[in-house]
């Protein structure tokens, strides 16, 4: 008997909740764990990219009458997302000389580009402060390190390690269902949080494209045409041991850090699935996670220190 699988959503502008019944038994996790990494790692979105500010030379300065340091600023600056509509790279101006608190809201925007969070805080001024910028947002995928970008900008301007990827979290889980008398068969459900730049469904839409398109180099041609395949002599070039990957967070599944079952299956249920998502977590949020007490926080702290990696602090 030939089963049409069903599929139904639940979608807000930043959470969907997708479910995909009946399945074959193992496809829920032939479908779901693809579809989460395509979906973490190649969505393209878009990131502050470089920072100008009047007066500053580094990242490492302070300014007179503004209560954070650069460095704080760029962090700040690092959670900012803005949606470009000509996916064309855009300069965003901020001039503000009054105290109190600077806002996404604040900032000068193009027309072709709308900023998602406006409430964003970037900094704060006390009387007689002022506060000049210009920030570079730019279109792109995955991460891009800050030294790609330090000889494209202006003079002064510092270059800003950029993550371009609009989806913040990825969780799935494979269920039973039945149809009928028949009871092994799978029911996905594929839930997708975005910075709110993109919706969920169409992150997932973009997905199963990338999906498909890496699929079709195993076609063949419809008339069953065998692909020609030109041979090449194989030549065997010495090379050197490589040197240790450098790990990055936001590319990286859990299930890396070889957490024990029980703590990796609490954090899954709490939509906990990457190192990235894990490091924008404190210890006091990891507590009150369920099941997650102090045994496992300290298992899940030493290996993120085996990684030279730390909780987001207090």
């Amino acid at each position: 008997m030939q089963i049409q699988p069903e599929y139904r959503a639940k979608v807000s502008d930043q959470y969907g909740e997708f479910v995909v019944e009946p399945l074959a038994r193992g496809y829920g996790v032939t479908l779901g764990n693809p579809l989460r990494r395509i979906l973490l790692s190649s969505i393209p979105g878009t990131a502050v990219t470089s920072v100008y500010i009047e007066d500053v030379l580094h990242e490492f300065s302070t300014i007179t009458g503004v209560k954070e340091d650069v460095m704080q600023i760029i962090l700040n600056l690092k959670e900012l997302v803005v949606k470009l509509y000509n996916q064309e790279p855009v300069t965003l101006t901020l001039r503000v000389d009054k105290p109190g608190k600077v806002t996404a809201a604040h900032f000068e925007v193009p027309a072709d580009a709308k900023i998602i969070n406006p409430d964003l805080h970037i900094a704060t001024l006390a009387k007689g402060g002022k506060l000049v910028m210009e920030v570079r947002v730019e279109p792109g995928v995955g991460y891009v390190s800050s030294e790609i970008h330090a000889t494209k900008d202006r003079i002064n301007s510092i270059p800003v390690d950029a993550v371009f990827t609009p989806v913040r979290r990825v969780s799935y889980r494979v269920e039973d269902t039945r149809v009928g008398q028949k009871t092994d068969l799978d029911r996905l459900v594929l839930r997708v949080w975005t910075d709110g730049s993109i919706g969920p469904r169409e992150a997932l839409d973009q997905a199963v494209e990338l999906l498909r398109t890496q699929l079709n180099v195993f076609s063949l041609s419809g008339n069953g045409a065998e692909l020609e395949v030109e041979k090449v002599p194989v030549i065997t070039i010495p090379v050197k041991e490589p040197a240790p990957p450098i790990q990055r967070p936001e590319l990286v599944s859990l299930e890396s850090l070889e957490l024990s079952s029980r703590v990796l299956h609490s954090l899954q249920e709490e939509g906990i699935d990457s190192v990235n998502a894990l490091l924008a977590l404190s210890e006091r949020d990891l507590k009150k996670v369920a099941g997650v007490g102090d045994k496992s926080l300290e298992e899940i702290k030493e290996r993120l220190a085996a990684r030279g990696l730390v909780l987001k602090k207090e």
